[in-house]
């Protein structure tokens, strides 16, 4: 098909790096492209020209629509179209922009899907918006605005009648934080908004820009000084839905949690099929502790699914993201089969989803169902990432399941050296004494200096008890600068060292992999010793820790620091829970009396509540022939008590 009766239309300055990947993308749908540059420096005048691109200079006035109806002033064509350098057309079908362009003549423009990616990643995370950048080449239509201009105004004054959305979409990259830091695009925007301001301090969009801005920086205070102001004008305007999430957003944030309330319902009210609204709101009643209700509107927003166009959306609300959330609420109900399934449905919309992967790995570990999530990874039609290795790998050596090892080993996606070291920790991590350490030192020969290699062969010689081996082990990790080298100083005895949280966990991750009970014990009181800012324990290790033996159990319940807190230290409920499970696993009378004692000082969590009922029950049964039923699992209700929403 020959070139379209389209121009091409942007602004550009110093935009070598992307130009070329936009130009690409359209290359063959236009007749015509103008570019309007307003300074470039760099190579980005030569690439415009490499493409057919007629190069207008502009003289930049801090006004971004001034600069764009120039450019529009420039085409021959029928329609126009118009992108900035970094975004992209996402692969548009000649065929179909063809019947967009000789469709109804009342027609004057079209909304187009903007997916701007944001963050680290290039297209991982990102919202949505409708932009109106496809239009007729008319006089009447002009851009608007200094900053976050646009066309759609000019067309509805024009037609008189509601722009259509285009089955199109167009890709932005401008979001990207590396794009944001390298165009210092916060401070040009807040410079640009401000002056505009200055002149039309009423103007709502102005105001909403401004609010967006500040809400981007996540100064959340000073975003909603424009965002209120905006609900209280509440102009007829598109935006208007993405207003109220923001300010419930971040009145939210600032502790205001009843106003945010109040807002989300004002925006439901308005735009009830506002799938981030939906799904917001039951964040806000799981953040109450009402989950019923929490459950509820998150099954709103997923029966809503991906959201309608005309709103600005997020990645994987109304669909993988929206189950993902409501298999925690539903863990936080204690309803885990539920919850599993939330996740896997999480996951067949985004098998790459890594919080959806994440909690489906450790509940199954948690709930020994491991079946359908093995299956579930067997009948994938694609390698596993690194991502996804390096965390299915980590907690099947946690929780000790053999049954995971062997069917990781098998698969493709793991290199020859991996398969040798899981083969090597699912054989002899399980004896105790010196074999994984011998076994270790054999192997670490054919990959000398490799750190994984290196920091199990540290773990292990402290296993086998050999100090000497530890020690030599240690001034290797000092030559790789390596974070375990303060564990080796603590668990020596070398002064008073107190360990930062993400080292002492991971220690205690490695530690438990090789069933190195006695140092696992020691770094477990360290862990615990600052309540106030531990993080919940990774449930694969919950669950390695309960399938420690029987004696080693009953050890750390007569040894550990929640049985006798020292006057000025406050167990969290995380720990008391675990030390919960430990004496019901060990079964112990006396362990469970301290279990009950501690869970005395939350006997307002209905989760604590429900751990005494436990205990209760197993002291029964040390007592009475008669069995108790016993429907409800310590691990379960300690997952469910840490889980954050």
């Amino acid at each position: 098909m020959p070139p379209l009766d389209l121009t091409l239309c942007m602004i550009v300055k110093n935009e070598e790096e992307h130009l070329a990947k936009c130009l690409d993308s359209v290359r063959d749908l236009v007749s015509e492209i103008i570019i309007g540059d307003t300074g470039s420096t760099d190579q980005t005048k030569d690439i415009a020209l490499a493409y057919g691109a007629r190069v207008i200079p502009l003289k930049w006035t801090d006004d971004f629509a001034e600069a764009r109806n120039k450019t529009l002033d420039q085409a021959t064509h029928s329609w126009i179209l118009v992108l900035d350098a970094d975004e992209a057309a996402d692969m548009w079908d000649a065929d179909v922009v063809s019947k967009l362009l000789v469709s109804d003549e009342r027609i004057a423009g079209y909304f187009v899907p903007l997916i701007s990616f944001y963050g680290d990643f290039k297209e991982e995370d990102y919202f949505t918006d409708a932009v109106c950048r496809l239009f007729r080449n008319h006089p009447q239509i002009r851009f608007r605005g200094a900053i976050h201009e646009n066309a759609a105004d000019s067309v509805l004054e024009l037609t008189r009648r509601p722009i259509p959305y285009a089955p199109l979409q167009i890709k932005h990259y401008g979001y990207l934080q590396s794009e944001i830091e390298r165009k210092n695009k916060h401070r040009r925007n807040l410079e640009l908004i401000e002056s505009s301001l200055n002149k039309d301090p009423f103007n709502p969009q102005l105001r909403y820009a401004l609010g967006t801005e500040f809400f981007q920086e996540s100064k959340f205070n000073e975003s909603l000084r424009h965002l209120m102001a905006v609900i209280e004008q509440n102009p007829a305007s598109g935006y208007m839905s993405d207003v109220f999430l923001k300010a419930a957003f971040a009145l939210n944030v600032t502790g205001q949690c009843e106003l945010s309330e109040y807002v989300t319902d004002m925006g439901l009210a308005s735009h009830p099929g506002f799938t981030d609204l939906l799904e917001f709101k039951g964040l806000l009643k799981a953040q109450k502790k009402d989950f019923e209700q929490a459950y509820e509107w998150m099954m709103k927003a997923a029966a809503q699914g991906k959201a309608d166009p005309r709103y600005s959306s997020s990645s994987g609300c109304g669909t993988y993201r929206t189950h993902w959330l409501s298999g925690r609420i539903c863990e936080m109900m204690l309803q885990t089969d539920r919850a599993a399934v939330h996740y896997m449905h999480a996951l067949y919309l985004n098998p790459d989803y890594h919080p959806a992967w994440t909690d489906a790995l450790h509940l199954s570990l948690l709930e020994q169902k491991s079946g359908q999530f093995k299956e579930w990874i067997l009948a994938l039609h694609k390698p596993l990432s690194k991502q996804q290795q390096n965390l299915l790998v980590s907690a099947a050596l946690n929780a000790g399941r053999e049954d995971w090892l062997d069917v990781i080993a098998e698969m493709p996606a793991m290199g020859k050296t991996r398969q040798v070291w899981i083969e090597m920790m699912r054989q002899y991590a399980p004896q105790p004494g010196n074999p994984l350490y011998s076994e270790l030192q054999k192997a670490s020969a054919r990959w000398p200096g490799d750190s994984i290699w290196l920091s199990y062969l540290w773990v292990s010689a402290w296993k086998a008890g050999d100090i000497e081996a530890a020690n030599r082990a240690a001034e290797q990790l000092k030559t790789i600068h390596s974070p375990l080298v303060p564990v080796h100083a603590f668990l020596s005895g070398q002064g008073n060292i107190s360990l930062p949280e993400p080292v002492a966990l991971t220690a205690l991750q490695l530690f438990l992999q090789c069933r190195a009970y006695a140092q696992i014990h020691q770094l477990l009181k360290e862990l615990y010793k600052q309540t106030s800012s531990a993080h919940p324990l990774p449930s694969s290790v919950i669950a390695g820790l309960l399938s420690a033996p029987a004696h080693v159990l009953i050890e750390w319940c007569l040894d550990w620091l929640p049985a006798s807190p020292p006057p000025q230290r406050s167990p969290s409920l995380e720990e008391i829970l675990l030390y919960a499970s430990f004496a019901l696993r060990c079964a112990s009378s006396s362990c469970l009396d301290n279990a009950l004692r501690l869970l005395e000082d939350y006997a307002d969590n209905p989760y604590a509540l429900a751990a005494s009922a436990v205990c209760l029950t197993e002291k029964a049964g040390h007592r009475h022939s008669t069995s108790v039923m016993r429907d409800i699992r310590l691990p379960r209700l300690l997952r469910a008590a840490t889980l954050l929403i």
